[in-house]
């Protein structure tokens, strides 16, 4: 093992904020963090539990005993491909059900789940440039400020009345992208990540913004930001990287980036579509089983209810719909090879307009809602980048919302949008980021206490409201691939740390397609690829890196950068350690196997066309998955990390 007293690759400094009493103390790194827990999401996890241990669970997420930390890693701003990833970790606010939910058998209160949000862009590097690993911040201002961290140094600041307007009788920042250009006049070459009104009103799926469009999403990040009256963090630094050996980094990072440049270039391996349609091509692959899929049938529609509608209604909103508006790309800084996001524009019509494309995720989950519109899924994408709100939470929320109008079950909400309505939608997006309407403050709540106020309003039972919202029980909302089609996509929603329906934490369509079904092999499958992607969330690369962490030559190339010497074992028992941690917060955040286990109610109704009419969600195989699973972490039968 190398020096543990020197540091490289990483900054070496943490600065520790506290807004309550308006302090900053800024501390030397803890060097054994950085190698039992790597960087980014793992050390961020290491710094949460070191608070929760102190304070207890956080019964509200909104309080000011809630931490969240915004840092990188060691990689971060090297020239290795893709290490522009940061972190942001927290205890989030849309993942919990902390009241009493007798439609949910045997519940227990889950207080918020510890979530851990990515995003790329320019901002991670810049806070690393301006010389801090990770910003820490506790308390609550008690007024609005935003912290300015510049060359070495970290302060709290008033925020400007300029940066705030009146909207629905309420002060709320202006969009991102006033934000941003405001505090960018103001400190030239600066990056700023924002909240926004959604954030500001307490949407507990209120996103943050960095650089106009790079967003921490799910979770709530942004709500947490304003609980906590901070608005913006701005970084300015030029502080550079240092090696422990700067030839054998440039020498294995060549050999790194000739492996990914390859990977890009194959056209039997899905990295070789990413540089023309970034994450779109999945739109093809589930509904049709193009881009190297087999017969798709798994796109969702309708809240959930098929995955499969008409071809031709498709073809609006297909891989090659959304090529068609695309322009040059615009990547996050430190890409290369990858380049999966571009610059789109709508010319003309009611939703005209320069921004970026949406991804993969967002458009699914819009089509969701029975949205076929690509300008206004163009427009609505711009819109929660500018206004602060996670667009795979919304879209979620409004699918459960139009199915809850559909049913006459939203009596005081008339107007309510169903299925299908595009300008509805749209209306409503504005109305929950700016809290104007019953139906805007309802639809910003967590599902369990919007399930709670409409049982409390109307004649049906939290029962039958429930059933429409695949967001209840504490969750997310699920991805854009039908939860209906893969058991083994299924448990990887069920058993993400930061909430039941989260695609990110682990991935497995592909070897589903392929073939891979036992319940033991899906749970072994599903335990290592969530230790995986903790690596790489840790390690601050994106999720399209396509090199192999733990062979040669990054091991080599990791060990040139920070002096720390991992083996293949070594590191992979770092990701198992990352993710358990979490897991250990979890459970004293009350999550158990009940929160796992449960399967929404609508999600065991069969599909009835398409490649994969019939599939549905099995509750008893999927109890037999989680079995498996958890023996394949050493956890209890009830899901407790021993």
């Amino acid at each position: 093992m190398a020096d543990e007293t020197k540091t490289t690759g990483y900054r070496g400094r943490w600065a520790f904020v506290d807004l309550t009493d308006r302090t900053v103390r800024i501390e030397p790194a803890d060097p054994a963090y950085g190698r039992d827990y790597v960087g980014g999401r793992g050390l961020q996890a290491r710094l949460l539990a070191d608070h929760l241990e102190k304070t207890g669970p956080i019964t509200d997420p909104l309080s000011p005993s809630n931490r969240i930390i915004i840092g990188s890693a060691a990689l971060n701003d090297t020239a290795v491909a893709t290490a522009g990833r940061g972190s942001c970790s927290f205890v989030g606010t849309m993942a919990r059900s902390p009241e009493a939910a007798p439609w949910i058998p045997g519940h227990k209160p889950v207080f918020g789940l510890v979530s851990h949000s990515s995003a790329g862009g320019l901002f991670p590097n810049m806070l690393k440039r301006a010389g801090f690993d990770q910003i820490i911040i506790d308390g609550r201002a008690d007024r609005p400020v935003r912290l300015a961290v510049v060359h070495g140094t970290c302060r709290i600041v008033d925020a400007e009345d300029e940066l705030f307007e009146t909207v629905a009788g309420r002060s709320v920042p202006r969009a991102a992208s006033t934000i941003t250009d405001a505090l960018t006049a103001g400190l030239k070459g600066s990056s700023t990540l924002t909240a926004g009104p959604a954030g500001w009103n307490l949407v507990d799926f209120a996103c943050l913004t960095a650089d106009r469009h790079r967003n921490f999403g799910r979770g709530g990040a942004g709500a947490v930001f304003g609980s906590k009256n901070l608005l913006a963090v701005t970084a300015l630094g030029n502080e550079a990287i240092s090696y422990a050996d700067p030839e054998a980094f440039r020498k294995f990072g060549r050999e790194l980036d000739d492996l990914i440049k390859a990977s890009v270039n194959d056209p039997t391996r899905t990295a070789s579509f990413r540089p023309t349609t970034g994450t779109t091509w999945w739109l093809d692959r589930a509904f049709n089983g193009r881009y190297l899929g087999t017969n798709g049938g798994y796109l969702p529609w309708h809240n959930f209810d098929e995955g499969a509608f008409d071809p031709a209604d498709f073809e609006k909103i297909s891989t090659e719909a959304f090529l068609a508006i695309s322009e040059k790309h615009n990547v996050c800084n430190k890409c290369r090879h990858i380049f999966c996001t571009r610059v789109a524009k709508v010319e003309s019509g009611p939703y005209a307009g320069e921004g970026v494309r949406p991804e993969f995720e967002t458009i699914a989950l819009w089509v969701n809602c029975g949205i076929l519109d690509r300008e206004a899924i163009f427009h609505m994408n711009a819109l929660c980048n500018e206004l602060g709100l996670d667009t795979m939470t919304f879209g979620s929320v409004m699918a459960g919302a139009m199915e809850l109008a559909e049913k006459g079950l939203l009596p005081g909400h008339p107007g309510a949008p169903v299925f299908g309505d595009t300008s509805g939608m749209v209306r409503t997006l504005k109305e929950i980021a700016y809290a104007s309407t019953g139906l805007g403050r309802l639809l910003g709540h967590y599902s369990d206490r919007v399930i709670a106020e409409l049982a409390a309003a109307a004649p049906a039972s939290q029962t039958d409201i429930a059933y429409s919202l695949t967001t209840a029980f504490g969750g997310l909302g699920y991805a854009g691939i039908s939860p209906k089609a893969f058991p083994g996509m299924f448990t990887a929603y069920g058993t993400s740390n930061r909430g039941r329906g989260d695609h990110t934490y682990a991935w497995t369509v592909q070897a589903e397609e392929g073939g891979l079904k036992d319940a033991r092999d899906l749970a072994a499958y599903v335990a290592e690829g969530q230790a995986g992607k903790a690596l790489v969330d840790s390690l601050g690369l994106c999720d399209f890196f396509t090199g192999d962490i733990t062979a040669e030559p990054f091991l080599s190339l990791y060990r040139a950068l920070s002096g720390i010497v991992y083996t293949p074992e070594s590191l992979k028992a770092c990701g198992r350690r990352i993710y358990a941690l979490e897991r250990r917060l979890n459970n004293a955040q009350g999550r158990d196997r009940t929160y796992d286990a449960f399967v929404p109610p609508k999600l065991r109704v069969p599909m009835t066309r398409g490649a994969r009419k019939g599939g549905a969600v099995d509750e008893a195989f999927y109890a037999t998955v989680l079995d498996a699973y958890y023996q394949a972490w050493g956890w209890t039968k009830d899901g407790r990390v021993v």
